[in-house]
Parts: C-alpha cells; structure tokens; sequence
C-alpha cells in the first residue's frame, strides 16, 4: 500500500512539473482527469428481532405476524438499486411472507432475494414486517429467530 501512494505521489508531482514548465515556455496544454467511482453500500441495522413466541393459537392459524421485526438502514451510491437478501432457517418455518414499503414477497425457507430502487443520496430506512408460516410439526414454545438480512449490491 505505500509503495503505491509513493508511486503515486511520484506521478502526480512530475505531470505538475511538467505543466508548470509547459505553462512557463508559453505552451497551453489540457490535462484530462477522470474517477471511476466504484458502487458501494453500507447496511446498519437499527432493529432486529432475537427470539420467536410461537404459541397454541398460533400453530392453530398456521402463521406468526411480527411487525417491524427488522429495522435497517441501507445508504449505497448505486443508482442501480440493491438486493435485500432473506436467509430462512426452515427448521420450524416453511415460508415467509415479507412486506417492505408497502409490497409483500413470498420467500421460501432457505434464502430469496427482493430487488429494492436506489435509496437516494441520503440513504433510506427501511422497516420489514414478517407473516412466518409454520411447519406443521412445529409445537409451542420459543424459538431463536429464524432468519437473517443482509443487503448487497445488484
């Protein structure tokens, strides 16, 4: 790594030394400089439900509904948009209905992805409410929290 800054810095002071000798002979020169801005995101997880009551009345509706069980915060330079990635542990859950900014996705246990717009300059937060189907041999009781978030890049 410093090798390359001090190869840079090298550069850079000989393309101005020759500008100024240019400019000083009278000769008018253009110097074109661009940047190639690499995409980039950042997730921050504000909120993140840890456990899971699931109880009689809920195996006999076959679903738990838990609001806002995440609550993240994506901020990325990529017009492009990202992809919120779900990872199920389907141990007790078969499926899971996921509901962002008013859209809902059906995710399978496993894993599935919902491609999201870009989320402006400032970034934007982002509030997932979840419909847990159950596996039919789950039974009452409390559960470490089935599934993880991450956003990544498209």
């Amino acid at each position: 790594m410093r090798k390359i800054l001090v190869t840079g810095t090298i550069l850079m002071a000989t393309v101005l030394l020759v500008g100024i000798q240019e400019s000083a002979a009278g000769n008018k020169g253009t110097l074109l400089v661009s940047a190639n801005v690499l995409p980039k995101l950042s997730q921050t997880t504000l909120r993140q439900q840890t456990d899971l009551l699931v109880t009689q009345q809920d195996i006999a509706k076959g679903y738990v509904d838990i609001h806002a069980g995440t609550i993240i915060h994506i901020s990325s330079n990529s017009q492009n948009g990202y992809f919120l990635n779900f990872y199920i542990d389907g141990q007790f859950i078969k499926a899971t209905d996921v509901r962002i900014n008013g859209r809902t996705v059906s995710v399978q246990a496993g894993a599935g992805l919902i491609p999201q717009p870009f989320p402006g300059i400032s970034g934007e937060t982002v509030e997932i409410t979840y419909r847990l189907f159950l596996a039919p041999e789950t039974t009452p009781g409390s559960y470490r929290w089935p599934i993880t978030v991450a956003a990544s890049l498209m």
